[in-house]
């Protein structure tokens, strides 16, 4: 999806993307805090600082003259794209740096499944309400990744096929979406699919 819309805070100037990204870590948060053990809600929160942290200062990366020039832009700007990547990254290095000391279990994989659907269906949905799509593009997006995560959640228990049934899923919604499948959410998706695999597999090595 294309970002048409931008929202003010205050001297703060966001894309409507952003502020999508931003509500649905929030509300997957709050899910993970009901649904599973306190600790799994951490662990999110957690991937979901380092996620921001290095997505705004990627700045630096992708820009460092501008940030050398002016300092304060690293409060108004981010490293797009790149920056998006490169949190993601930061994620899985961080995973697979405290994978012993998380020790995920059964409810923790499950936990990390519904945060990697949830999260991109959410943000998806966001998306939507907050920019101005073609129609046609908005509605495939709502009715078809409302349906997938309902029924991925509800009825499908084996956690590798949840993550490949909802990747293929989004894929085939991006493909109607303005950029289609060039968009920086698929290669997302492709990223979050084998972290959630590596946790998958990790879990099974140690039953």
């Amino acid at each position: 999806m294309d970002n048409t819309e931008w929202f003010s805070i205050r001297t703060l100037t966001l894309p409507a993307t952003a502020i999508a990204l931003l509500l649905a870590f929030f509300i997957v948060w709050f899910i993970l805090r009901m649904q599973f053990s306190k600790q799994w809600a951490g662990v999110y929160g957690d991937a979901v600082f380092t996620f921001i942290f290095v997505w705004k200062f990627s700045l630096i990366v992708t820009d460092f003259w501008s940030v050398i020039e002016q300092p304060l832009a690293l409060l108004y700007f981010n490293g797009g794209t790149i920056g998006v990547y490169l949190g993601v990254i930061a994620v899985l290095l961080q995973f697979v740096w405290k994978k012993q000391k998380i020790q995920f279990d059964t409810e923790g994989v499950t936990a990390s499944v519904w945060a990697i659907l949830l999260t991109q269906s959410i943000y998806q949905w966001f998306v939507v309400l907050l920019n101005d799509n073609p129609v046609k593009s908005e509605i495939i997006t709502l009715i078809v990744l409302s349906i997938l995560t309902i029924f991925i959640l509800w009825k499908i228990t084996v956690h590798t096929k949840a993550l490949l049934i909802y990747t293929v899923g989004l894929m085939i919604v991006a493909a109607f979406q303005p950029q289609s499948l060039w968009q920086t959410a698929v290669g997302v998706s492709m990223a979050l699919f084998i972290l959630g695999y590596i946790l998958i597999q990790q879990v099974g090595g140690r039953k």
